[in-house]
This record gives C-alpha cells, sequence and structure tokens, in this order.
C-alpha cells in the first residue's frame, strides 16, 4: 500500500448526460472518443472512464448521467493546461458537440490530500463464468457540512479515512476537499470529496454491510446537512501512471 500525503493532487471528476441519445452505440462512442482524446495530457496522473451502475439505485445516488469520467492530475497548473491548451481537449469537444448536440455536463473539481493507492485487494480476480474480468466500480461521495469550518473539515476527513478505507477489495481510496475552480459546469454543493475504486461489485456490497461501515454514521451524526452519491461500472482499461515520477 502507497500513502501520498504531500502537495494537493486534483480530482476532475465530470459527469456527462447524454439525454434522449443515452443509447449503448452512441454511450460506447463517447466514452471511446474520450479515452482517445482525454486520456493523457502533461501532468495527468490517472484516467478512468465508466457508465452509471444502474443497478444502484438508493436514495442517495445521483441518477441523471450517463457516463462518469475521472483524471487526476499533479496539480492545478497540470489541469489549466489540459484544459486551456491541449488540442486533442478540443478535438473532443467538437465531435461529442456534433455526436450529441443536447448532451449537458457537471463537473465536481476536488483537492486531493489523501492518497492510498492498492494494498488491500481482497484475493486475486479470477475470470468469472462469463468469461469477464469483475467490474470495478468508482464510488463517489460527496459531502455537504452543517459546520464549514477549516477544523471541523479536517475532522470530518480524518473521520472517513478512519471508517471508509482499509476495507477488503479497494483499489483505491482517495479524500479531498472543494477547490477555487469555479467554471459554469462547476458544482460546488459540497465540502468533503472521497473516491473509492473497488476491485468488483461484490468487495462493494460486501464494504455496505461491514461493521466499519455502519459505525461511520453514529460517528458523523448531525455533522452532515447533503450527501451525493455517484456510482458507475469502469469500462477499458483504466490508464493509471507512475506516481514516483511526481
Amino acid at each position: 500500500m502507497e500513502k501520498i500525503k504531500n502537495s494537493p493532487k486534483l480530482m476532475h471528476s465530470t459527469y456527462f448526460n447524454l439525454g434522449t441519445s443515452n443509447t449503448p452505440e452512441i454511450i460506447g462512442l463517447y466514452m471511446a472518443k474520450a479515452r482517445e482524446c482525454l486520456s493523457e495530457s502533461e501532468g495527468m496522473i490517472s484516467f478512468w472512464i465508466g457508465t452509471r451502475a444502474q443497478d444502484m439505485v438508493r436514495p442517495e445516488n445521483d441518477l441523471k448521467y450517463d457516463i462518469a469520467m475521472h483524471q487526476l492530475f499533479k496539480d492545478k497548473a497540470s489541469f489549466d493546461l489540459y484544459n486551456t491548451n491541449d488540442t486533442t481537449h478540443s478535438d473532443f469537444v467538437v465531435y461529442v458537440n456534433k455526436l450529441v448536440p443536447g448532451a449537458t455536463r457537471r463537473v465536481m473539481d476536488a483537492y486531493v490530500t489523501n492518497l492510498i493507492i492498492g494494498g488491500n485487494l481482497s484475493e486475486a480476480q479470477h475470470i468469472g463464468f462469463d468469461g469477464n474480468f469483475p467490474q470495478s466500480l468508482f464510488h463517489d461521495l460527496y459531502f455537504s457540512l452543517t459546520d464549514k469550518s477549516e477544523k471541523n473539515i479536517k475532522n470530518f476527513t480524518d473521520i472517513c479515512l478512519k471508517y471508509l478505507s482499509g476495507h477488503p477489495g479497494i483499489q483505491q481510496f482517495s479524500t479531498g476537499g472543494l477547490t477555487d475552480i469555479n467554471r459554469d459546469v462547476s458544482v460546488r454543493n459540497f465540502d468533503v470529496a472521497v473516491s473509492i475504486i473497488y476491485e468488483s461489485k461484490k468487495a462493494y456490497d460486501t464494504y455496505l454491510k461491514s461493521k466499519k461501515h455502519d459505525e461511520f454514521f453514529p460517528a458523523t451524526a448531525g455533522m452532515i446537512e447533503n450527501t451525493y452519491i455517484f456510482d458507475s461500472y469502469l469500462k477499458y482499461e483504466s490508464k493509471v501512471y507512475s506516481l514516483t515520477r511526481f
């Protein structure tokens, strides 16, 4: 397990809503173009993309999106370079505007101050009866707190680390806070972001039923104003680059 807790990295999460054009074919084309154009940029550490987990329909789950894309950047300067000067980024925008003219997106940007890589997988993944490996699940939680002071945000983040990390089957765990990025697509209704990648839906279900997860709720009683959850199944082979060069 590698725990990185140095200068804040930036998790850039985009949730695309394709409206009535959300057919499997169009979603596939959209994701393939995103991977082609958006998965590599100077200072980008990792790239993931997937579709909304349609079997996750709890009241807390956001259902108003079709594709979730996550990009981890070395720092905000790297994100700014990608967002303003990357020509392949512009190519993607032109392509998808023609493919799905009415598509909308919401963006959640968080400074990652705690990042835990690997080290807690349950067992080696085995090919299932359908001939495929289990699908990794990207579980995003955004918390709006009743007390938005710096001290309380840190306290809440420490509680998230204590009760939500360290579960079997976790491939990556991170926590972060709201950035100062405020574009027209930015969603700024949260104080603490938690991102967890599970090796499979089974690992996620085990996490939900665990004693440690249950203890999170009394530990945070009265602290949470709202919770927003985005669950997606990762598609393609995610690109995760070595953190040592950063």
